[in-house]
């Protein structure tokens, strides 16, 4: 069926990391995600990519209703949220298919320095790592909370709808005004399936049901991709949060009883020292090769974000504004958070990383660098010059910060309040 290859295959070990672990398991049962020891690893891939299919279908199908209402503002708004989401995820998971062997590799890379900082025994490490994995558990409660009440309300509003109105368009005015809307209605999203121009519930339980396991797939996919990668970033912040507390307390990582700060202070072990600031310079050079793959795996994905978020988000405001339902502004509301909650994770944990990579040549000041000789002095030296350079993600042109993610929400108000103008 599929000729898998060892790189696409993760050590069992990486699925039990304590902070990769629980977002792995989306991945891995969508069928992205393959263990060593796991079996029926071919029928796992090909469930994958037959959901992928079908979210591909789904989407060109979305594209075809789009062009047939074309004109229409509110049709067409209406349709652009889940359009352009779709959009979006189809192209990470092609793109991940593209390069699975980067992705694996830089999941490994992520595990082997968590297990490092376990490993080597360091209470205060610890804690950082403890600290980001609560911290993450916390987040992926929250976004995945808002995910799966934004997307579970969507079905069963269509259900509800479906059964006060006896399933036949023009039976109530306000069901009428928002028969066309995806979000809520789920036949007109399919009437290139079902073409019924006199009852377009004629069909609506097969359509309920497509639509249903699409959204579900969606359910499942989009949180946990997401998820993913911001678990990536805050490997990294972890990673340089622990270099910071390193060279901060490097004192306290004396191995030899002998040379203990407090037991001279006029002496220092020396050849430890660069030692330690050997090793702080490796994994300085680890986190920006980390960092810099990282940008390279998202900037397409992150750029398309930015190009395609601000008219997502005019789309929903502008639904909002125009439906009379309550029920269906609380969707628009639930919708437009989480996919505000997708840009700010993104742009938030590139700018932390970015933060605290700029505190570590004051953290290298702060050791007790005028007890050392001038050789160790100016191998600190050299680091400090080395890490004045900053460590930005970018997509492309696109500077990941917070200002970025700001400049996308003015933009999406901006579309916004132009487009109400027009249509009023």
């Amino acid at each position: 069926m599929l000729d898998l290859k060892d790189e696409w295959i993760l050590p069992d070990a990486v699925f039990e990391n304590p902070l990769l672990k629980r977002t792995l398991l989306g991945l891995r049962y969508y069928g992205l995600l393959l263990g060593e020891t796991q079996p029926y690893k071919k029928l796992h891939c090909f469930r994958g990519t037959v959901f992928t299919v079908s979210m591909v279908l789904f989407n060109c199908t979305q594209y075809v209703d789009l062009w047939q209402v074309w004109g229409s503002v509110s049709d067409m708004t209406a349709n652009a949220a889940t359009t352009l989401l779709f959009t979006t995820i189809i192209f990470r998971i092609i793109f991940y298919y593209l390069h699975r062997a980067r992705f694996n590799s830089i999941i490994q890379v992520a595990h082997e320095g968590i297990e490092r900082i376990l490993k080597d025994g360091w209470s205060d490490e610890k804690l950082i790592v403890d600290g980001n994995v609560r911290y993450l558990k916390r987040l992926a409660v929250a976004f995945w909370s808002c995910a799966l009440v934004t997307a579970n309300t969507m079905c069963v509003y269509s259900l509800v709808q479906y059964f006060m109105y006896g399933g036949v368009a023009g039976s109530d005015p306000a069901a009428e005004s928002n028969a066309t809307q995806p979000l809520n209605h789920p036949a007109p999203i399919l009437r290139s399936w079902y073409p019924a121009p006199d009852g377009r519930d004629a069909h609506f339980f097969e359509i309920y049901f497509i639509q249903l396991y699409i959204m579900y797939v969606g359910q499942l996919i989009v949180p946990s991709w997401h998820m993913f990668m911001v678990t990536l970033m805050i490997y990294g912040r972890t990673e340089c949060c622990v270099l910071n507390h390193r060279l901060s307390f490097i004192e306290r990582y004396h191995r030899d009883d002998g040379a203990k700060a407090g037991n001279s202070h006029d002496q220092v072990n020396n050849a430890e020292r660069r030692a330690l600031i050997i090793d702080c310079i490796k994994r300085q050079s680890s986190l920006v090769a980390f960092t810099r793959e990282l940008e390279q795996l998202t900037r397409a994905a992150v750029f398309l974000d930015f190009v395609v978020f601000s008219v997502l988000l005019c789309a929903l405001l502008f639904e909002a504004s125009m439906t009379t339902s309550g029920v269906q502004v609380f969707i628009d509301i639930c919708y437009i958070a989480t996919m505000t909650t997708i840009l700010f994770l993104y742009y938030w944990h590139a700018n932390e990383i970015h933060v605290c990579a700029d505190q570590l040549s004051m953290s290298a000041y702060k050791s007790d660098w005028y007890r050392y000789d001038r050789g160790t002095n100016r191998m600190l030296q050299i680091f400090i010059l080395y890490s004045n350079r900053p460590l930005k993600m970018h997509a492309f042109f696109i500077s990941m910060s917070l200002d970025t993610f700001l400049a996308i929400l003015r933009a999406s108000y901006s579309y916004f309040t132009i487009l109400k103008q027009l249509t009023d």
